[in-house]
């Protein structure tokens, strides 16, 4: 178990193999890590044969998707890859057939500057479900998921529809099975861990069961669960003043988050940024700041 995640200081970052991907360079060692931006180097096809590895043929299946084509049932493209030469960015995004700005489906990784990967996002929405405009306000701009602006009349209805901080629709589930086949991607790519900064508590709870631990942020979610027991800063702030305060929040993880969302850390001078955290292919952390929490 990681209590606290740090790197050794007797372990020198891995080095990517140098170059552009060739079946020369490939030859000379089979466990050195592969960058993304060596990928992007390929030509189209060959990076659309290695990207099909990123996301699982039973998910495709499930958007009506051939997992080898990336086309609809009607015989549409579906799928979009961004994976240009010269960038260190690789994503697959499955769109709304009925809104072309919304995609359901969304897996994005990056290089980082420490030969690893980052995973910058993931979507996986039902696009049954009903969809809450929480990514713009009342006037259309963007909040990048409240992280720029809120739409509050949105959230409030997307929080009593049972989502949390960030979503649009409610999810389709699967989280586990997409990030089961990106590790074996990374795997036979060399790479050992990926990265990420969840964007909310939630987010970090959810993490938290996939088995990632925490490069920054463990002490801040310690502070957060006794904060939030009776008698602490956290409860008493749950004061009503609005809906995302309501004093029943402190016992459930999506209740927290949308005080959280709401600003409530201030309460104990903080702030829900620049939280990281890692998971190492094919082990679980352990990692549970919130025992036995009901969701």
């Amino acid at each position: 178990m990681f209590r606290y995640f740090r790197l050794k200081k007797d372990v020198q970052p891995a080095q990517t193999l140098p170059g552009t991907l060739s079946g020369e360079l490939l030859a000379r060692d089979a466990i050195s890590p592969i960058a993304i931006r060596q990928i992007n180097t390929l030509p189209d096809n060959t990076k659309r044969r290695i990207y099909r590895g990123l996301l699982p043929p039973a998910v495709l299946v499930r958007f009506q998707i051939d997992p080898l084509t990336w086309e609809s049932k009607n015989g549409i493209s579906a799928m979009e890859l961004y994976a240009e030469p010269g960038s260190g960015v690789a994503k697959v995004a499955i769109q709304d057939p009925q809104d072309r700005e919304d995609e359901l489906l969304t897996l994005e990784i990056q290089d980082n500057a420490f030969d690893g990967i980052d995973l910058n996002l993931i979507v996986l929405g039902d696009p049954q479900a009903v969809r809450f405009a929480i990514d713009r306000d009342e006037r259309g701009k963007p909040t990048m998921f409240g992280t720029l602006g809120r739409n509050f009349k949105e959230e409030q209805k997307a929080m009593e529809a049972g989502l949390a901080p960030g979503q649009v629709r409610k999810g389709l589930g699967g989280s586990q099975v997409v990030l089961d086949q990106l590790e074996s991607f990374l795997a036979a790519l060399g790479q050992r861990a990926y990265f990420l900064e969840p964007l909310t508590y939630v987010s970090a709870w959810v993490f938290e069961k996939r088995g990632f631990a925490y490069v920054r942020g463990h002490k801040l979610m310690e502070n957060i669960q006794h904060e939030f027991q009776p008698g602490g800063a956290l409860f008493q702030a749950l004061d009503g003043s609005t809906a995302f305060r309501s004093p029943a929040h402190w016992s459930t993880v999506r209740g927290r988050a949308w005080a959280i969302h709401d600003g409530i850390l201030e309460a104990i001078d903080a702030r829900w940024d620049k939280l990281r955290m890692v998971k190492q292919i094919g082990r679980h952390a352990g990692v549970e700041t919130f025992p036995d929490a009901v969701y």
